[in-house]
């Protein structure tokens, strides 16, 4: 995991597979094939309902796949399911496990992001122990129906003063990502753009190829 981790700094494309936009397991593994045959250079799983022995399973064999790819597989929200998959991190919300215990679970090899909101303090001390800080929306997105996004003076001071990768998410597409690149934002995730429809890869190089401009 510390190679993976070295690398941060140069990640411009993170992909997140939400089992709430594709429930079939079928559709779930299609999606996560074409994610780690794309240009991206981590891929979070973002699912409901760990517990449940299919996902769990489902989850266990994405995670050989990403190792066998040397692409990093994060969890979302779950460091205990991280550290049982063996996964190379985990991202932790607002309201999860504060990041300096998920550092005392999954040890410091491990990835472990944080989400921030416009407005906290990026040097406060519950931040300290993440490798990442993820900002978003940064544009109208049907995932974060009640948040409205992030101002475009807001997230460039924070790619400014951020001492760690900032990754913006929300809405992000090919067409509108040079709007936030332009602020400073060097990272880029997305949870809709390249999970639904078709051409996953194509759309995810196109994105990229955006991104490697900057």
């Amino acid at each position: 995991m510390a190679s993976k981790k070295r690398q941060l700094k140069s990640w411009k494309v993170y992909a997140i597979l939400d089992n709430g936009l594709l429930s079939r397991s079928s559709r779930l593994l299609e999606k996560f094939i074409s994610l780690v045959e794309s240009p991206v250079d981590a891929v979070q799983l973002r699912f409901s309902d760990f517990s449940s022995p299919g996902l769990y399973s489902l989850a266990a064999k994405m995670n050989t796949m990403a190792e066998s790819r040397g692409i990093p597989l994060i969890i979302n929200d779950r460091p205990e399911i991280a550290l049982s998959l063996g996964a190379s991190g985990v991202h932790l919300g607002k309201g999860d496990m504060p990041a300096g215990k998920a550092r005392s679970l999954l040890g410091e090899g491990a990835i472990i992001g944080r989400t921030i909101r416009e407005g906290d303090r990026i040097d406060a001390e519950d931040l300290a122990p993440a490798d990442y800080l993820s900002i978003g929306p940064v544009f109208s997105t049907p995932m974060k129906p009640g948040l409205r996004p992030v101002r475009r003076s807001a997230l460039g001071k924070l790619a400014k003063e951020a001492a760690k990768p900032l990754i913006a998410i929300g809405g992000v597409n090919r067409e509108n990502v040079s709007r936030i690149t332009s602020r400073g934002i060097k990272t880029v995730a997305f949870a809709r753009y390249g999970i639904m429809g078709k051409d996953t890869v194509r759309k995810i190089r196109e994105l990229r190829e955006v991104m490697e401009g900057i």
